[in-house]
């Protein structure tokens, strides 16, 4: 588990070299994260490599929420006041995640649906027909 915290350690220390050596407006951790998403769509990394700790720090995901809580508690007089903005901004900002990740997700499940459409004919060399995986078959004029 120490060599796969290394890899992420190390991809996450290259986004915030780049992003520091070409002063990118960027925040090195998501380019880190976009190595990491290259790497793994490439196939240069695999996913066995990296499994167990991503495993890890999902199921952990909440505790790494708290210094950002602390802080938010520290720094309560400076949100005094300020509650409708923030109650808004928050509850726009919710509804266009909202919106975006469902266009998203029918988007992606038509693209998948039709992708596998286009492979599930396969044509018979030795006649007109196409033979579909639930073998039904249509002949082609």
């Amino acid at each position: 588990m120490l060599k796969q915290f290394s890899i992420i350690l190390s991809i996450y220390f290259l986004g915030e070299l780049i992003q520091k050596a070409l002063g990118l407006p960027i925040p090195g951790n998501v380019i880190g994260m976009l190595i990491l998403f290259v790497g793994l769509y490439t196939g240069m990394i695999k996913l066995e490599m990296i499994d167990r700790i991503s495993d890890f720090l999902l199921e952990n995901l909440s505790f790494f929420f708290l210094p950002a809580a602390v802080s938010l508690i520290t720094s309560f007089s400076l949100l005094e006041g300020k509650w409708i903005e923030i109650l808004t901004v928050s509850i726009i900002s919710t509804v266009i995640i909202l919106g975006v990740t469902g266009l998203t997700v029918e988007f992606t499940k038509k693209f998948l649906q039709r992708k596998q459409e286009e492979s599930c004919c396969e044509r018979n060399e030795s006649s007109s027909e196409i033979i579909t995986k639930d073998n039904r078959s249509a002949r082609i004029e």
